[in-house]
This record gives structure tokens, C-alpha cells and sequence, in this order.
């Protein structure tokens, strides 16, 4: 037709439509207008551009109503097949077809194949099929793949028909060729209209291919594998199959695209060598196609061959045809499908034909298999009755077959008739198996799946439980299991798995710490299996575990997931068991797994119920041998070398352990020996064998870090002092006591002992500075390095804690499955709890307890330490309500300090009511103001801050003093800022804040606020300041973020900074953020050196890191540190756990009841409060004393620095202290220490001496009981007081309080200059330091120093002049009094001391009498009162008071006559000036210092000893002593007035000169021993 001829679009659009609604057939849902014209256009848009002989197909998705769909449209040449071809390849891919439409069209094309008319019914043009389909909704790569799938279908369509003419004959000819009539007549029967041929092709031996037709040039060039060929060839030139029948019949793997999907039957014909029958097989032709349900449905009478084989059976089973047995033969033979039975054995064909006649006259359930010829098939019926078919059970059918005979299913089908019989019928790909099956096997399976099951598990529970356990546990599970397992897994496995649901079962609904496990394990391996796989049954007790939790945890134990199958019971509520099956991976054998199966499923189903970690070490428990126990120690050990600042992965750790598993079990081994306290056999000889395996086992290990990973656990296992391993039960964890100086590469400091805590829920670790330690328990949130947080508080607390009986400790615990805050604040509270409370059980649990007074080790450990009660914690960040808690679990415990064990309980001093932290941090406070000339409590002091009013330190701080105006403040939530406060206003508003039972700032009355001022939520993006806001913080900047806002409030011009809030806020200029350790706060951090503050106050720890305190120091700040500041808390605390111990006692004793002492308790409130701010004042005061020395006190400060140094008692890096080239050029440039250098250094001070005196039975001495009982509030003393004198820490008391008090009055030099100018130890000079106190009263003189109205410089300056005397005293105690002890020095000379004091003027020489009246002068006209004044120069006037007593006692001479003949033969030498001088220089020099301290020392000596040996017993009452001074002088004029020009000569120097007085020691020894 031409083209301008052709028909409009519109036209043709309107015939299509037409056409496509007449094909529709009466069922199909009728088009509406818009449908018709969108199916119409998508097939017309198709049909536009088609060759003959090439499909044209469309693909679209569009939109109805509210579902998706896709459109197809297939235009095509007209042929048979089409239809049911197109739609069972969309139904392959899962779709289902809602409309198909089939017009089929007369069409003209032009020669391009263009569309160009629909002529009609009437045309001649060739006819069209023109296909439209509508199908669910598929993605873009399903339509990609599914218009490539109807295109190979609709090629084999046309093949197929193309050739099938050919077929036909190529068929006929083989037919006419065959030996065996019955083959032949087979051929023919098919080829004439009973087989859908597809398919013909002549296979060579060579493998050449030739007279390829129908699909076998299209789709199914490869009809058959080279391996299915070479087996056919020999099959056909096997001589046992010479007399087989012809021609063998056997079923493609490929499944026909035309027609219906099946698979595709094949008939081989043998084409032999020459022609004939016994020629060897040269080609095979094969033909390939579909019978048609025609055929499938014919009688067997009518089908060759088939027919044969019945007649064959009527014969050989002597049926009567016309008999009912010969009638059912028939009936089997022809319900059965004839595509098999024609290609099976005879025999085969006999016993499944006879098997159907049984069934159909008794049904029951029934299993045959067939195996096909060439070994590529196998063919199984499964017979059941009717009423337990379905799909579920065809299922579990096909499962249990595939599982026993190793194959894969190919095909399948249903029969069910009229009768109560179902018969299903399996092709299964058997090329691949290597699987032995049993037919009785499988038929036993599926009877036991489909008939009998309960009784059946019933009959196998029997075997394990009592008769009635047992029908009682099958009632409960048989029937729930689905049958799909049932035909898996038999009556035998069910009971297996019913007891271990069973187990799951029977703990269901338990609660508390030991909660009921929610799955089980079980290994197993069928007997099917082989390889390195291994089976693994997990048990669920109610619903299915989630694959995302099992297939990780299995992985972890080197188990590799190749599949997993689960079975739920009644849908889950029973439970569920998940089988998997696992790939072990090489090296590994099942067989030695099996053997050890219940170690191992320990320890997975203790991961799967979360009491283990699920982590890299699980796979030591299949690679090593080791159990869950075992591998968790080795865990534990991990965790605790990580926190240790390890730096090797987990990874790393376990290969080296799995890498050499000699060297691994050896160090289990080492760990039992040494700590399992049920150990049997010898110990020594264990660990020594142990030992050398490890070594042995290293000699193996190639890899550096390898060897030093293994050598670290040795290590790690020789330093453990303890371990509750051996002694594990609900409630607590895994514990670790160390002696930490064996553990190799901890950070120092380095703690005393330490105690790890490992579990799945909690990690902790706690540090002791010492024996006798106390400090905080912390809820840390640094998960991996909270040992390096607790270790820094614990290097504070030490320092801290120099101030109280115990040495400093922390600990720290981290939480590992806290629930998000944000959703759940409660549970997340409750979690945190209860790891508390694990962690405070599982340090109890390896700590030592005193019963009776008597120290007793805890059940089950082995001890390797010394006793070790001494066990004390307190609340900390995050803990601050749990004392109660702690306290409650060690009462539990009956652990013997009962509720002193946490400080700050219920029953406790409430350091937040008593405000002790905030009112200890102020007296420091009120000591900088002091110094400046400012009163806090009076003079208007401007404020900036760290914290809100519901917190302890800051709301109470900001309550101390009415004359605060507190300027700007923030916590975590709000920005405070009040420019220009009303200070009395604002007071009262901030108490009604701290008195709410929770607030933040945003609770303030904005009314109160001054101009300019607001409260802003931290979360803002912007803050714009008024002016007067920005004046307060002097800045000039308007808009700040709140971060740089806080930064602002942080550097603003203000008298005080004070902080109360956790974090850390500066830092030195020189360190960087990571150094600091506060992650939440780097950005708003400052340096010290660009504060503007004058003074700050550390309420709260860790405020200020310590370079930054020096830093803000050297730029002209006052501060101290934190644990100078706030240690007032911990001085509370401990305070109350040394009361409560004594009172415990009274307790024990019966002396007062519960409510008793908690009564006397809260009655001491406020004298405890007092005495803990008596030491906070102390502190402070030494602090300011120490500071007065400036510049000229390096050298003796270095020397100190290096004699802690030289002791362990201090770490230069650890506590921030310089290098002595730093300390010498700050000297040069007139600088001397900063408060917070010397604040190290007066706490570790006070420890070492502390230390010393503990260590050297100082306080025994009975003169220091008075000590003891001034400790203690005085209701208790009153009341209490043998409970007192015997306390169990009495030592430790007495030791403390006077460390803090030698250090705190004389300051941290004198003691350890004294000690090494003398070479004596530290313990004699306290005594020497309690024997002058004694004989002086000094106390009296410190009060009145205290207590006086006089300039601070002054006060400062007297204190460190009583100072310089007390030395001078206590070097003549030290020198005089030998190691006497203080009480009996005390009682022997102090009648002669108080006979010196009384006018002593008139002992003293006139040159010594001017010395004495210039320093009263002096200090009187510093400020001082005249009495005050005279005290302190009045012990500078009986210098060598306590020598001349001592002499005086000694010779039984008046010890007044005594001092004059000692002064008078200073006076006639000019010894007493040259003493006086040596006394009060001070040298920057430390030699000079030693020098000058050792001479004043001698000038005095000498004359003692010159005393001594000239006067006699008789002497002294008449004043004998000073005539026979002056007789020896008389004797001796000459020398003596040669001596007295060298003194004059001295005199006249300016200043002398150390070496001046050397010399004049040296001449007046030798003077004086003439």
C-alpha cells in the first residue's frame, strides 16, 4: 500500500481498540474508555516497526489508582504456542497477570516493516498476534531480565514451529530404524500427535552436532553436558545393556519455554558403526519434547511399550484382567505419569505400580525413589492421605528429600483423585550428589512426619524422662513442630530438642541477679555431613533470635554461617530452634569439637544471653581448647592492659594468643596454680612447670610483638595479688588485685595496689595510694581509658588526702549497658545503680574483713598479699547518692567498718547540708583577700563562675559572704549574666534558688537581674550582649556564641573566680586540649595566663589543670589547687569513718544503741565542721608562710623537691612540677615558687613524714595520746574514751595529725633540712618536733600569733620566724636528747625549762639582751602586739635551753646556775653573738644553708661540752659552775683575747660571711679544749 494510503493514526488506534475488546472472552473484566485507549496505544506504538520472523515487545509501568502495575505488548507472526508460552514465563518471574488481551490481526507493512493498515477479517495480508498484558508492579532490572526471557521464549516458538515438520519425520525415521518394535512403535505413536516436539539434534562421538532443529538452534543448543553425553555413549555400548529396550528416554535439566514449563523429555536413538545392532555407538540422535495431556491421560493399554510392561506385570503377578487386582493395576498404571514410568526399569515400573494398587485399598503415607538412567535423575513418589496435604507439607517433603539424598529439585507434581489418596511426584537433580541414601530411611521420616509423630516423640522422650514427664513434654511440644522438620530432622532429634526447651523452660519467670537463661546451644553433626562443617542448634525460649544477634557471636567463635533454619513452636510462644550449619574454617576437626561439645556450648549460649562478651576472644574456646571461664580471665586480663594504656587491638591480642596455643594454655595454667585455692597437687612444682612452657613456647614465637604481648600476660598473672575467679557468684564480677609495681608500663604514678573489675555489664578499677587509703568511687563515661581518669584523681586525692588519716585512693567504674537517658532517664538511673553496686561487691569480695579483732581472708581466694582490710570509699561524680547504697551491701557483707564503709550516708555528715566542701574552699578564699587587704565578708567582692545554685559547691559557696556580687555564672544548661547586682537582693534570691529542691539558672528572678543582664540557654546559636553586659565581662564584641561567651565569662576582669561545676576550664598556653582529658569543654577552654581574675577559688575538682594554675600564678593570680581548696570534703568524710569506727566498738561493746549513736553523731555536726576547717585554715596559712620565702627559697625548695623525688613520694611530670634549671632562672629573675608548686609540695610533705613517723613507733610515745583524743569531737572523747585510746587506726591517727601539724607550723623545708643537717631520720625529728612543743609550749605561741589583730605580712612573718626558732629547738633536742623518747625527755627536763623561762633576761649576755630587744622592736613595729611580739622573740632567747637542761639534769647542777656559766662563757668568747648570727641567716646556698644550720648547732655544743668537763657532781648550787668559767678564762687570757679580736673582726664584716663563721668554729673548739 502507499504510503498515502495509509490509514490515520486515530483509525488505527480505533480499529485496535475495537478489536481487543471483541477478543475479550465472557469472564474477562471489561475496559473502560481510558483503559482500552492506553492498551490500544501501547500495542499499536509496539506493532508500529516489526520484521517477519521478529518479535516486537513493549515494557511500561504506570500508575492505577493507588497501585503500581506494568504492561506488556507482544506483537509477533501468528503461530501456535504463544498465549500459554508468554504467560508461563511471567509467571516464572513471580508475577501475576491481572488482564490478557489476544487479538490477532490481518497487518500490512510496507518493506521497512511499517505499519501501514488493519485491512480485517476479509484481507489477505499475513495475521498478527497481537498480545497485552497487565501484571503487578516489578523494578527495572525484573523488566530488563523479563523482556529477555520472552524474547528467547518466543525464538523457541518459532523454532519450534518452523521445524516441526522435520521433527516429525527426523522422529518417523529413527522410528523405522529401531530394532525394538515396541521403541519403534513408541516413536510413531508420539510423532503422531502425542509428543509437542521441540527439539532434534545428532549428537557425534567426536561431539560435532549436526541436523539441529527447533529449540536446540535456539535455546537449547547445550540439550545435555559433555559428562551427560559421554554417559549416555556409554550406556548404549555397555554390553549389560544389550538387551535393553529402545530408545532410552530420560528428563532435561532445562525446562521448556514452550508451551508448559517442564522439563523437557529426551529419546535417544543409537546410531551405530555399519548399521548394525552390535556395531559400536557412533552417534546418538535425540529428539526433545513435551507429552501432551493426551498422551499423559492415555490408557495403558494404548501406549507401546507401556502396554508390554503391563501385560509383562498381569503375567508375572498372575492377575486376572477382568479380576480387581488386574483392574487395579490398570488404574495405578494410568494414574501414574506416563512421562516416567515409560523411561523406568521394569522392575522399577513393578514397584511403584504395585505400591499405588496397596495404597489406593489402605492409604498411608509412602516413600519410593527411582533412579533414572545415565545417574542424573532421581524420581520420587511420596503418597499420602489426601487430608494431610499441602503446601507446608509438600515443603518439608521436598526439604527432607533434597537433605538425605544430596540433591536438588527440578520438578514437581501433584495427583489428587476422587480417592483418600495424594500423590506427589519429585524430579531431582542427582549429577552433584555424593550422598548414600536409604529409601527406609526417608520413608521412616516422612511416617514419623505425617503418622504417629506425637507417639513417636513420645516413645524417644521415654528414653530420658519418667513415663508421665514424658507424655506430658510431648503433649506440651510433639505437635507443634512443623512438619517440614519433622521430615528433617525425626522423632529422635525432636526429643533431644525437646529437653533442652524443657531446661529453657523450667527457669522461666525467675528473677534477681541470677536471671534464667533465654537460649540454649547444642552441637551436632548428622550423618550426612562431612567435611569442616559442623551443625549448631540454638534454643530460643519464647519467639526467634534475630539472626543479626547469632550469625556475629558465631563468627566471633570462629564459626562461619553457611545456613540457618528455624522452627518456631506454635508460632514462637514455645519457643524456637534455630539449626545452623556451620563452616569451621581449616585446621579445625569437628570430630574434636564434639568431643568437648558441652564446654563449648557453655560458652556460646553465654554470649547468646548476654553473661559474655561477644568479642574476638570466643575463638580461643575452639582454636585453643579453653573454656568460657578461661577465655573470659584472658579477656579480663585485656580489658585491664588496655586501660593500662596498651595500645594493641583486640585482634592483635587474640592471634598472638590463638598463634601459639602451647604458650596460651600455659599461662591458664600459671593462673590456676598460683590462685585456685582448691588446687591439688604441688603448687611450686605446677607454676614451675608452667613456667617453662611459656618459655619454651616463646622460643617459638616469631613475631616481635607477638612475644611481647605473650610475656605482658605472664607478667600480668605474676603481679596478681588476688583474684575472686575461683570464687564467682551472681552479684558480682571478675576481680583482679595487683601489686601494681610488678605489672611492666604503667603510667605513674604508680599506685600501691589496685583492684580491676571485669564483667559483660560493668568495668571499674579502683587505686590505692597505700594501705590505709581512701577517695571517691566515680560513674565514669570514658569507657576506654577511665584507669587514666581515675589514676589522675587518684595522683590528686593522695595529695588531697595528706591533710587526713589515709592516703589518697579513687575508683572509677564504667557502666556497659546503660539504656539512652534521652528515652528512658529512670532505667538508665537503675542500670548505673546496679553497677555500682557490682562493682562495690566484687571489691569486697577480695578484700580482707576483721571479725572478733581479728583480721579474716575472704572464702575462696588465695591470698599473696599481707592482710589488708582497710577499705573505705566515698561518693563521687555521679555517685553522690549512693553511700547508702555502698553502705548497705558491706553491712550485708558484715563487713566490719558497717556504715563508715561509704562516708555521707543516711547516717552521715551531708557534706551538701553542712556545706563543708564550699565553706573549706572559701577559707582559702578569705586567706588571699586577707593578704590584699580585702575582708570577703564585708568588701564588696565581684564574682564570676562555674555552676548553678542546686549544686553543693557552688550554692553553697555563693552563700558565704552577702557582700558577693556575682557578676556572670554557667553550668551545662544557662548562661548567667547580672552586670551591675543588688548584693544583698541577690543573695536572697540565690538562697531561695539553693533552697528548691531542684533549679538552674533559669529559675532566677528575672526581675532581680540588672540592666543588661538575662539568663540564656546554652543552646542558642547567638547571645547579643547589652552594653552593660559587655562593660561586666569587658569585652567589646556584641555577639557570641555560648561557647565563646563562657570563654569570655572565664577571662573577665572579676575579684574572684570561683568554681563549682565539673570540668576542666584552663589550661597552660602550652598545653593542648588532648593533654587536658575534657573532650566536652575544649572548646570554650582558656589559658591561665589570659585570666583577669584576681583570685580563684576550687570548689570543684580538676577546675584548672595544675600548668595552668602556675601559669595564672606567674602572671600575678592567687589560687592554691584544688586539693588544698576544696579537701575539706574528704576531710568530712573521714573524720566520720573514723568516729563511726570507735563508735562501732562501743556498739559491739554494748555501750549505745543504734539510734544512740546516730543521735550523738548529728549532735557533733558542728564541732566536726569545725575541726576540718581548722585544717582548711592551716593549709592556707602554710601555703602563704611558704610563699614568703619568694626567691630566696629555691635552692632549699630544689633540694626538697629532690629528696621526694629520691623517697618515690614525688613525680615531677605527674605533678607539674619543673625542672630545677626552671625553678634557678625564675630565682634570677626574682621569682620564688607559686602557691600551687608549693602546695604539692606541702602534701607530699606531710605523706613522706606521715610515712616516717607511722613506720618508726613515734605514736606509741604516751606523750602523744593526748593527740589521739584531741582528734575526736569532744562528746565522744567525754563518753567514749577507751574506744578512743584503743582504735584500730590509732597509729595512722596520731601519725597524720601530727605530720599536718610539723609541716603546717614549720613549713616543708625545716623538717627535711633538719633531718639531713643532722643525719637523723624523719622520725626523729618529729620527735624532737613534739619534745620541744612539750617543753615550750609552742602551741601557746601559734594561738596567739592566730588570734592577735596585726598586719597579715606580719603575721606571716612571725609565724616563719617561730619557725626558724622551733628548728633551732628541735636541733637541740635531736643533738641533747639522743633517741629518749618525747615523754621521758619531757618529764626529765621540763621542770628545768620552766625554771629557764622564768626571767630569763637576766641569763641572758647584754649583746644577746640588745639582739632580743631589736627583734621585739622589730616585730612591734610590723604590727604586732608587744606581748605577741616578745613570745616570739623569747624563744630565740633560750637558745640551748633544752642542751643546758639536759647538762644541768645530767651533772645535778641548778640549771639556772647552769645557763649563767653558759651565757657568761658565750659573752667572755663572743660565742653567743657567733650563735646568734648562724641562727638567723638564711643563705640561698644549700651548703651555706647546711653550714650555717650545723654551726649555730656547734657554737652551742662546744660550750655544753666544755661545761660538762670542767664542772663536777658537786657543783652548781653555790655557783661553782660560773667561777670555774671564769677561772678557765683567767687561765687562758691570751688565747682568749687573741679569740676575741677574731670575733670583732667578724663583727665588723657586712654581712658575714658563712665561711667567717666556720672559721670561728674551728678556733673555738680548739680554745675550748684546752
Amino acid at each position: 500500500m502507499a504510503a498515502d494510503h495509509r490509514q490515520s493514526e486515530a483509525d488505527l488506534l480505533q480499529q485496535l481498540a475495537t478489536r481487543m475488546r471483541e477478543s475479550l472472552l465472557p469472564v474477562d473484566r471489561p475496559f473502560d474508555e481510558s483503559e482500552i485507549e492506553a492498551a490500544a496505544s501501547l500495542v499499536l506504538e509496539t506493532a508500529e516497526q516489526r520484521r517477519p520472523g521478529e518479535p516486537a515487545i513493549a515494557i511500561t509501568s504506570v500508575e492505577s489508582g493507588t497501585r503500581s502495575k506494568l504492561r506488556l505488548a507482544l506483537v509477533n507472526d501468528d503461530m501456535p504456542f504463544l498465549v500459554d508460552s508468554i504467560s508461563a514465563q511471567v509467571a516464572e518471574f513471580g508475577l501475576s497477570i491481572d488482564r490478557l488481551v489476544h487479538p490477532v490481526l490481518r497487518v500490512e507493512r510496507d518493506a521497512q516493516g511499517k505499519l501501514e493498515d488493519l485491512p480485517g477479517k476479509g484481507g489477505n495480508a499475513p495475521r498478527e498476534s497481537m498480545i497485552f498484558l497487565e501484571t503487578d508492579h516489578a523494578d527495572d532490572e525484573v523488566q530488563g531480565a523479563l523482556e529477555q526471557a520472552l524474547i528467547a521464549t518466543l525464538a523457541d516458538v518459532r523454532a519450534a514451529v518452523a521445524d516441526w515438520e522435520a521433527m516429525r519425520k527426523a522422529m518417523q525415521h529413527d522410528a523405522s530404524n529401531l530394532a525394538d518394535k515396541e521403541g519403534s512403535a513408541l516413536l510413531d505413536w508420539l510423532s503422531g500427535g502425542m509428543l509437542t516436539q521441540l527439539g532434534h539434534l545428532v549428537r557425534h562421538a567426536d561431539g560435532r552436532e549436526e541436523n539441529t532443529l527447533g529449540i536446540c538452534r535456539a535455546s537449547a543448543r547445550e540439550i545435555l553436558a559433555d559428562q551427560s553425553y559421554a554417559r549416555a555413549f556409554d550406556w548404549f555400548d555397555d554390553p549389560a545393556n544389550a538387551t535393553a529396550r529402545m530408545p532410552l528416554i530420560v528428563k532435561a535439566n532445562r525446562v521448556s519455554n514452550v508451551h508448559r514449563r517442564v522439563p523437557l523429555d529426551l529419546f535417544l536413538v543409537p546410531i551405530r558403526e555399519g548399521g548394525k545392532a552390535e556395531g559400536k555407538t557412533v552417534a546418538i540422535s535425540i529428539h526433545a519434547g513435551i507429552w501432551t495431556s493426551a498422551a499423559l491421560t492415555t490408557d495403558p493399554h494404548a501406549v507401546p511399550r507401556l502396554r508390554r510392561q503391563l501385560g509383562e506385570l498381569m503375567d508375572q503377578l498372575e492377575f486376572d484382567p477382568g479380576g480387581h487386582a488386574g483392574k487395579a493395576l490398570v488404574h495405578a498404571l494410568t494414574a501414574l505419569p506416563h512421562d516416567l514410568l515409560i523411561g523406568f526399569r521394569d522392575e522399577d515400573v513393578r514397584r511403584i505400580a504395585t505400591t499405588t494398587m496397596t495404597l489406593n485399598d489402605r492409604p498411608r503415607p509412602r516413600v519410593a525413589v527411582v533412579e533414572a538412567p545415565l545417574a542424573r535423575h532421581l524420581f520420587a513418589f511420596v503418597w499420602l492421605p489426601r487430608d494431610m496435604m499441602s503446601t507446608e507439607v509438600r515443603h518439608q517433603i521436598q526439604a527432607l528429600l533434597e537433605d538425605q539424598t544430596g540433591s536438588t529439585l527440578l520438578d514437581w507434581s501433584v495427583e489428587i483423585e476422587g480417592g483418600a489418596l495424594a500423590l506427589l511426584r519429585f524430579v531431582l537433580d542427582f549429577r552433584e550428589s555424593t550422598t548414600a541414601y536409604r529409601e527406609e530411611d526417608m520413608q521412616a521420616r516422612v511416617q514419623e512426619m505425617l503418622r504417629g509423630w506425637s507417639e513417636a516423640v513420645e516413645t524417644e522422650l521415654a528414653k530420658a524422662f519418667e513415663e508421665k514427664d514424658a507424655q506430658s513434654l510431648a503433649q506440651r511440644y510433639a505437635d507443634n513442630f512443623p512438619s517440614f522438620y519433622r521430615a528433617d530432622s525425626g522423632a529422635g532429634e525432636a526429643a533431644l530438642d525437646i529437653a533442652r526447651m524443657r531446661d529453657l523452660a523450667s527457669h522461666a519467670g525467675e528473677s534477681g541477679d541470677d536471671a534464667p537463661d533465654e537460649r540454649g546451644v547444642r552441637l551436632r553433626r548428622s550423618e550426612a555431613q562431612h567435611g569442616g562443617n559442623l551443625r549448631l542448634k540454638i534454643y530460643q525460649h519464647e519467639g526467634t533470635l534475630p539472626l543479626s544477634e547469632a550469625v556475629p557471636a558465631l563468627e566471633n567463635f570462629g564459626l562461619k554461617t553457611i545456613s540457618e533454619v528455624p522452627t518456631l513452636l506454635d508460632g514462637g510462644a514455645l519457643g524456637a530452634i534455630h539449626d545452623f550449619n556451620c563452616d569451621l574454617g581449616p585446621g579445625v576437626e569437628p570430630a574434636e569439637l564434639l568431643a568437648r561439645a558441652e564446654p563449648i556450648e557453655t560458652a556460646i549460649a553465654a554470649v547468646l544471653n548476654g553473661h559474655a562478651e561477644d568479642d574476638a576472644f570466643n575463638r580461643l574456646v575452639l582454636s585453643v581448647g579453653l573454656d568460657a571461664r578461661e577465655a573470659e580471665w584472658l579477656r579480663a586480663i585485656y580489658r585491664y592492659l588496655r586501660q593500662t594504656g596498651m595500645s594493641f587491638t583486640i585482634y592483635t591480642v587474640v592471634d598472638a594468643l590463638a598463634k601459639a596455643p602451647a604458650v596460651t594454655r600455659a599461662l591458664i595454667d600459671l593462673f590456676v596454680a598460683r590462685h585456685d585455692p582448691a588446687f591439688e597437687g604441688d603448687r611450686k612444682t605446677a607454676e614451675k612447670t608452667a613456667q617453662s612452657a611459656i618459655k619454651d613456647g616463646l622460643q617459638n614465637v616469631a613475631a616481635i610483638n607477638d612475644d611481647r604481648l605473650l610475656r605482658l600476660y605472664r607478667s600480668v598473672i605474676e603481679a596478681m595479688l588476688r583474684t575472686n575467679a575461683f570464687a564467682l557468684h551472681p552479684g558480682i564480677a571478675l576481680s583482679f588485685k595487683f601489686d601494681s609495681e610488678k605489672v611492666p608500663g604503667l603510667p605513674k604514678p604508680i599506685p600501691y595496689r589496685e583492684i580491676f573489675v571485669y564483667s559483660r555489664r560493668v568495668e571499674g578499677i579502683h587505686l590505692r595510694a597505700g594501705p590505709v587509703a581512701r577517695g571517691g568511687l566515680r560513674w565514669s563515661d570514658r569507657r576506654d581509658d577511665f584507669r587514666t581518669e581515675i589514676l589522675g584523681l587518684m595522683k590528686a586525692q593522695r595529695v588531697k588526702n595528706a591533710v587526713i588519716v589515709p592516703t589518697g585512693a579513687k575508683g572509677g567504674f564504667y557502666p556497659k549497658q546503660l539504656p539512652d537517658p534521652a528515652h528512658d532517664r529512670d532505667a538508665w538511673a537503675a542500670e548505673g545503680k546496679a553497677s555500682y553496686q557490682i562493682f562495690i561487691r566484687s571489691l569486697l569480695s577480695i578484700t580482707d574483713n576483721i571479725i572478733e579483732d581479728e583480721v579474716v581472708h575472704p572464702e575462696g581466694i588465695r591470698i599473696l598479699d599481707e592482710a589488708d582490710p582497710y577499705f573505705v570509699v566515698a561518693a563521687d561524680k555521679g555517685t553522690a547518692s549512693f553511700s547508702d547504697v555502698a553502705n548497705a551491701i558491706a553491712e550485708s557483707a558484715d563487713f566490719w567498718l558497717d556504715d563508715a564503709f561509704a562516708s555521707g550516708g543516711s547516717h552521715g555528715y551531708d557534706h551538701k547540708a553542712m556545706g563543708i566542701t564550699a565553706r573549706g574552699a572559701w577559707v582559702s578564699v578569705q586567706r588571699h583577700f586577707r593578704e590584699m587587704g580585702v575582708d570577703v565578708q564585708s568588701d564588696p567582692v565581684k564574682v564570676v563562675g562555674c555552676g548553678d545554685m542546686s549544686g553543693d559547691v557552688f550554692g553553697n559557696g555563693m552563700l558565704l559572704s552577702r557582700s558577693i556580687r556575682l557578676v556572670a555564672a554557667f553550668d551545662h544548661r544557662h548562661i548567667f549574666i547580672d552586670p551591675d547586682p543588688d548584693s544583698e537582693a541577690s543573695w536572697l534570691e540565690r538562697k531561695r534558688l539553693f533552697d528548691l529542691p531542684r533549679s538552674s539558672w533559669d529559675d532566677y528572678a528575672k526581675e532581680l537581674i540588672s540592666k543588661g543582664g538575662g539568663v540564656y540557654p546554652r543552646t542558642e546559636k547567638s547571645i547579643t550582649l547589652s552594653k552593660e553586659a559587655r562593660s561586666a565581662l569587658g569585652v567589646e564584641q556584641a555577639e557570641f556564641d555560648p561557647e565563646s561567651l563562657i570563654s569570655a565569662i572565664l577571662k573577665a576582669p572579676a575579684d574572684l573566680l570561683w568554681f563549682g561545676g565539673i570540668g576542666t576550664y584552663v589550661k597552660a598556653e602550652r598545653e593542648n586540649n588532648i593533654q587536658v582529658g575534657d573532650p566536652a569543654n575544649d572548646a570554650l577552654r582558656v589559658n591561665g595566663e589570659d585570666l583577669r581574675a584576681k583570685v580563684i577559688g576550687e570548689g570543684a575538682n580538676l577546675g584548672v589543670t595544675q600548668a595552668g594554675r602556675i601559669e595564672f600564678a606567674l602572671h600575678g593570680g592567687r589560687l592554691n589547687t584544688d586539693f588544698i581548696d576544696n579537701s575539706a570534703g574528704v576531710d568530712c568524710s573521714d573524720n566520720e569513718v573514723n568516729i563511726k569506727i570507735a563508735l562501732a566498738a562501743a556498739r559491739r561493746a554494748d555501750l549505745l544503741t543504734e539510734e544512740e549513736r546516730n543521735e550523738l553523731l548529728a549532735s557533733m555536726t558542728e564541732e566536726v565542721g569545725a575541726i576540718v576547717l581548722e585544717d582548711n585554715r592551716l593549709q592556707a596559712l602554710a601555703i602563704s608562710i611558704a610563699e614568703q620565702g619568694g626567691d630566696a627559697a629555691t635552692a632549699s625548695t630544689i633540694r626538697l623537691i629532690e629528696t621526694l623525688e629520691d623517697a618515690g613520694m614525688l613525680d615531677r611530670r605527674t605533678e607539674g612540677i619543673a625542672d630545677n634549671e626552671t625553678f634557678t632562672r625564675r630565682a634570677g629573675e626574682g621569682i620564688g615558687l607559686t602557691r600551687p608548686e608549693l602546695a604539692v609540695l606541702l602534701s607530699s610533705a606531710k605523706l613522706t613524714l606521715q610515712d616516717a613517723i607511722e613506720a618508726g613507733g613515734l605514736p606509741d610515745d604516751p606523750t602523744l595520746e593526748s593527740t589521739l583524743f584531741q582528734y575526736f569531737p569532744v562528746p565522744l572523747r567525754e563518753k567514749y574514751a577507751e574506744q578512743i585510746s584503743q582504735h584500730r587506726l590509732r597509729t595512722e591517727i596520731i601519725a597524720t595529725d601530727l605530720a599536718n601539724r610539723i609541716v603546717n607550723r614549720m613549713g616543708m623545708v625545716h623538717p627535711f633540712e633538719l633531718a639531713e643537717e643532722e643525719g637523723v631520720g624523719l622520725n626523729e625529728v618529729a620527735s624532737a618536733f613534739v619534745t620541744a612543743d612539750r617543753l615550750l609550749d609552742i602551741q601557746n605561741i601559734w594561738d596567739a600569733l592566730d588570734a592577735s589583730e596585726m598586719p597579715e605580712k606580719t603575721r606571716l612573718l612571725l609565724f616563719d620566724r617561730v619557725a626558724t626558732a622551733m628548728r633551732i629547738q628541735m636541733a637541740d633536742a635531736i643533738r641533747v636528747c639522743g633517741s629518749s623518747r618525747p615523754s621521758e625527755i619531757v618529764e626529765e627536763l621540763r621542770p628545768a625549762l620552766d625554771a629557764l623561762n622564768q626571767g630569763t633576761v637576766d641569763l641572758l649576755a647584754s649583746e644577746t639582751r640588745q639582739r632580743s630587744a631589736k627583734m621585739r622592736a622589730e616585730f612591734a613595729k610590723a604590727g604586732a602586739p608587744e606581748d605577741v611580739a616578745a613570745q616570739v622573740a623569747h624563744l630565740f632567747d633560750i637558745d640551748g635551753g633544752i642542751g643546758i637542761a639536759r647538762l644541768a639534769s645530767d651533772l645535778g647542777i641548778e640549771p639556772r646556775s647552769m645557763a649563767k656559766a653558759f651565757t657568761d662563757l658565750g659573752a667572755q668568747l663572743g660565742l653567743d653573738w657567733a650563735q646568734g648570727t648562724a641562727a638567723l641567716m638564711s643563705p640561698s646556698d644549700v651548703w651555706d644553708r647546711l653550714l650555717v644550720a650545723g654551726l649555730a648547732r656547734d657554737f652551742q655544743q662546744m660550750r655544753l661540752d666544755f661545761l660538762r668537763r670542767v664542772c663536777d657532781h658537786s657543783q652548781g648550787k653555790d655557783g661553782t659552775a660560773c667561777r670555774s668559767v671564769e677561772t678557765w678564762v683567767e687561765e687562758h687570757e691570751s688565747a682568749v683575747k687573741q679569740f676575741r679580736s677574731m670575733i670583732r673582726r667578724a663583727q665588723a664584716q657586712n654581712p658575714v660571711a658563712p665561711a667567717t663563721l666556720a672559721q670561728i668554729a674551728i678556733q673555738a673548739r680548739n680554745l675550748l679544749s684546752r
